[in-house]
């Protein structure tokens, strides 16, 4: 009788610690989708200006806070000069607060994403940039996705 119910015990704690866990991960989760005003496609013509947008919940996991701090050094450390002439803008967005319900549905974010809208001739072109995800404490590598995208848009770099 005990074996049975050691048996059983353990199966029931695994669930437990994997269900717990699925719900802790759920709020850092990258979005699948983008604004429904946004185009995916980077046009070809150089932004006249970019927004970096990372959006993230209240409740903020160690993945969320690095992805902020590898997006605002990518900004910092390359793009400067953009940064302090106003072609490049960079805005942290708390999910949660209702003051910034507009910008959460114009994006389309609903957890914790980073978006490059290329905006050119008064036009929103925005795209979620999910790859981020996947090199989570990989500095080189994560530098390297967003800086790539913000290239693009600026027509520095041919996609």
């Amino acid at each position: 009788m005990i074996r049975a119910s050691s048996r059983l015990r353990k199966p029931v704690i695994l669930w437990m610690i994997l269900t717990v866990c699925l719900i802790l991960l759920s709020g850092c989760s990258p979005s699948p989708t983008t604004g429904e005003h946004s185009t995916p496609e980077t046009p070809s013509a150089p932004a006249d200006e970019v927004e970096v947008v990372y959006f993230h919940r209240p409740q903020r996991c160690s993945g969320c806070l690095y992805a902020e701090a590898g997006t605002r050094f990518t900004l910092e450390n390359y793009f400067a000069s953009e940064l302090a002439e106003g072609k490049i803008v960079f805005k942290v967005i708390d999910l949660g607060d209702e003051a910034n319900t507009a910008i959460v549905e114009r994006y389309g974010a609903y957890t914790s994403s980073l978006f490059i809208n290329s905006i050119r001739d008064g036009a929103d072109h925005i795209e979620e940039v999910t790859d981020i995800w996947l090199v989570l404490g990989n500095d080189r590598e994560f530098t390297a996705i967003v800086k790539d995208k913000i290239e693009s848009c600026l027509g520095e770099k041919q996609p």
